[in-house]
């Protein structure tokens, strides 16, 4: 089976190459050097969380914008959150694994389950800067399906930015958005990666950097 992620499918399919390459001969986009920071600040907002949790309580951040809680069971999240074991499902209609590491989880009024993912950015987001995450969130939202759990229709994703710095101290600026999502949009996704790596090797998208590169610094034989 295909391995698909929420996180780095969505990036593969900018260019159908790309993700036919990654797939089938293993060929992939060179990774370059992974920044430290946002990881490291993705694990003190999850450890900030964890703390208003712990007093069942929302977060200044997300309190009143938010209709539900956290969700509380920390055994669970605690493994769908590790980036070894993850939440799993098999897509067999399309010959897919797919598995991600959630940020958090929100309860809704109505019991239904939200996905909920942190976003670190150096400035401030722009109109459509979430619409780079919907298929991430969409993917989310089919995997709590996959898992069990009664699915709500929206996700959200936390942005952080940097706004000052004093004395050894950074504030950070938030923005909360809520995404519509559902299961269904998650199958529509995986059903075009598959039929993108299950077919003939197709075009590279228009000003893919990465397919310009192998075509005119690499040799051909070899893409």
């Amino acid at each position: 089976m295909f391995k698909v992620s929420p996180s780095g499918i969505g990036m593969l399919l900018e260019c159908p190459r790309c993700l036919w390459l990654h797939y089938r001969e293993e060929i992939k986009r060179p990774s370059g050097v992974f920044p430290s920071l946002p990881g490291g600040m993705d694990g003190m907002f999850k450890v900030y969380f964890d703390e208003w949790r712990a007093k069942g309580e929302l977060p200044p951040e997300i309190a009143g914008k938010v209709e539900g809680k956290l969700f509380d069971d920390m055994e669970k999240l605690s493994v769908w959150r590790n980036n070894w074991k993850g939440m799993t499902a098999e897509i067999p209609e399309y010959d897919i694994l797919l598995k991600g590491a959630v940020d958090d989880m929100l309860v809704m009024k109505d019991g239904t389950i939200a996905p909920f993912d942190f976003k670190t950015r150096g400035y401030p987001t722009k109109e459509d800067t979430h619409e780079h995450y919907r298929t991430q969130i969409a993917l989310y939202s089919l995997l709590f399906q996959r898992n069990g759990l009664n699915v709500a229709k929206d996700g959200y994703l936390l942005f952080f930015w940097p706004s000052a710095y004093e004395k050894n101290s950074a504030s950070f600026t938030t923005e909360l958005i809520r995404l519509s999502v559902s299961p269904d949009n998650g199958m529509e996704i995986l059903k075009r990666v598959h039929a993108i790596i299950s077919g003939a090797k197709p075009e590279a998208a228009d000003e893919c950097p990465y397919c310009e590169y192998r075509d005119t610094a690499a040799p051909a034989t070899l893409f």
